[in-house]
């Protein structure tokens, strides 16, 4: 399970990754005919806008997976490593929980957005295209999410902090 879910999640950070890089080189083109030419990409903070909401959605699952989210552990000292593996379980479930109302609230946005007809102003983009676009990394975020908890309640934890399956 965990290696369908890795190679997921890399599959999708590196999409997210590609869109930031396309999201640079048309805002450096743009920079330039602006400055240079006095002819910038037409819509291109619109397109920036809507494409790196999507960008953040595909990066979140492998963040999840590798447990690179940030963590305050102000009270960690004071508990055993079993009560802490427990507790870093409930993060774990409450970010799929969190995750899954994002990705349920958003579907029912991109279905409004298609419903309604909803285009960007400037580029006419149907915005039910980009907000749809955003569920399926959320999606998964949930379901590595729930991996994450189910494991971490098992899991040992090195010398150097990282999670060692037993």
């Amino acid at each position: 399970m965990e290696r369908v879910l890795r190679r997921l999640s890399i599959g999708f950070a590196l999409a997210g990754g590609a869109i930031v890089l396309a999201l640079i080189a048309m805002s450096l083109v743009s920079l330039v005919g602006r400055k240079l030419f006095a002819a910038p990409i037409p819509g291109d903070i619109e397109l920036l806008q809507m494409l790196i909401a999507v960008a953040v959605t595909a990066f979140l699952p492998l963040c999840e997976m590798n447990d690179h989210h940030i963590r305050v552990d102000l009270v960690a000292g004071l508990f055993r490593p079993a009560v802490n593996r427990w507790l870093l379980a409930v993060s774990h479930v409450a970010l799929a929980g969190i995750a899954a109302l994002l990705a349920w609230r958003t579907a029912l946005m991109a279905a409004d957005s298609y419903s309604y007809g909803s285009i960007s102003t400037m580029l006419g983009v149907p915005l039910w295209i980009p907000q749809f676009a955003m569920v399926p990394g959320l999606v998964l975020l949930v379901l590595n999410a729930l991996y994450r908890g189910a494991t971490s309640v098992r899991a040992r934890r090195s010398d150097d902090g990282r999670e060692v399956n037993p």
